[in-house]
C-alpha cells in the first residue's frame, strides 16, 4: 500500500457536508468529518495502478432447493467490464447525483435507503456509488442516517462514523462545492467483496484534482453493503490524483 499523499492545498474534504461521495461525500463528497494529513514522497499527479482484480469464474452459490435436488447454480458473473453500465440514469439524492440502473440496481428507493443491487461487478460498483452518495452528509439527515444504520456493516466503525455525522452541524453545499464523481476503478472483485476507487473531480483550483476513495462492498444478507471506512473517517481510505490515468470515467455530465 502507498503512502498517503501529503494535503498540501485545502481539501473539500474537511467541510463537514463534504463526509460522504459525489459525497462519500457530497463527497463531495463529504467525505470528511476528521481531519488528517500524511507524507507523501511520491508524486500524487500519477494514480497508481490498480490492485489486480480477483477474477473466479467458477464461483457460484448454490439455493438450497438446488443443492437438495443436486441441481447446479449458474455461476456468478465475474468478469470485469471495460466500460460504465450502459442503462444508467442519473437521480437527485439530497444534492448529489446518483446513477440507477434496470439491471444492475438498485431495485427500491424509500424512507432514503436504495437497495436491492444485483450480485454482479456492475451491481457493486452502482451500490457503491448510491451508498456513498447517500451516507454523505449533503444528502441530508433523512438518507445519511438510515443509509448508515442499514446498509454499512455493524461495527465500532460505522457508529464513529454515524456519531461523527451526527456531531456535525447541519449545512448545505453551495453550488460548485460538491465534487461530482468522475470515474472508478475496480481494485479487486468477488461475488463476496468488491474494493472500487471512486474517483472525484475537486471543486478547487490546484494540482490535486481529484480525490480517489477507496470503498469495500460485502455481499450480506442478499445484497451490497459498505463496509465503513477504519475510524469512521474517509480521509483514512482517501488519495489525491492528478490526472485520472488508469480510470474508466464515469459520471453524470
Amino acid at each position: 500500500m502507498q503512502d498517503e499523499p501529503d494535503f498540501a492545498d485545502p481539501s473539500p474534504w474537511t467541510r463537514p457536508w463534504f463526509i460522504a461521495a459525489a459525497g462519500f461525500l457530497g463527497l463531495v463528497v463529504a467525505l470528511g468529518v476528521t481531519i488528517a494529513v500524511w507524507p507523501h514522497e511520491q508524486d500524487p499527479s500519477v494514480l497508481p495502478a490498480p490492485a489486480p482484480a480477483v477474477v473466479s469464474g467458477s464461483t457460484s452459490t448454490p439455493s438450497p432447493g438446488a443443492a437438495a435436488s443436486g441441481a447446479v447454480a449458474a455461476p456468478l458473473p465475474t468478469a470485469l467490464p471495460t466500460s460504465p453500465p450502459r442503462d444508467v440514469t442519473w437521480q437527485l439524492a439530497g444534492q448529489n447525483a446518483v446513477p440507477v440502473s434496470a439491471t444492475a440496481g438498485p431495485r427500491s428507493v424509500a424512507a432514503g435507503v436504495a437497495s436491492g443491487y444485483a450480485r454482479t461487478p456492475e451491481g457493486a460498483l452502482v451500490a457503491a456509488a448510491q451508498l456513498a452518495a447517500r451516507s454523505a452528509f449533503s444528502a441530508g439527515r433523512t438518507s445519511w442516517e438510515p443509509t448508515v444504520q442499514t446498509q454499512f456493516v455493524p461495527g465500532d466503525d460505522r457508529d464513529r462514523l454515524l456519531a461523527a455525522l451526527r456531531s456535525a452541524p447541519e449545512q448545505t453545499a453551495d453550488p460548485g462545492e460538491l465534487s461530482p464523481l468522475a470515474g472508478y476503478l475496480y481494485q479487486a472483485y468477488t461475488p463476496d467483496i468488491a474494493v472500487i476507487g471512486l474517483v472525484y473531480r475537486s471543486p478547487a483550483a490546484g494540482a490535486a484534482r481529484y480525490h480517489v476513495v477507496t470503498t469495500t462492498m460485502q455481499w450480506r444478507d442478499g445484497d451490497w453493503q459498505m463496509v465503513p471506512p477504519p475510524g469512521g473517517t474517509w480521509l483514512s481510505v482517501s488519495r489525491q490524483a492528478g490526472n485520472l490515468s488508469g480510470v474508466v470515467e464515469w459520471g453524470n455530465r
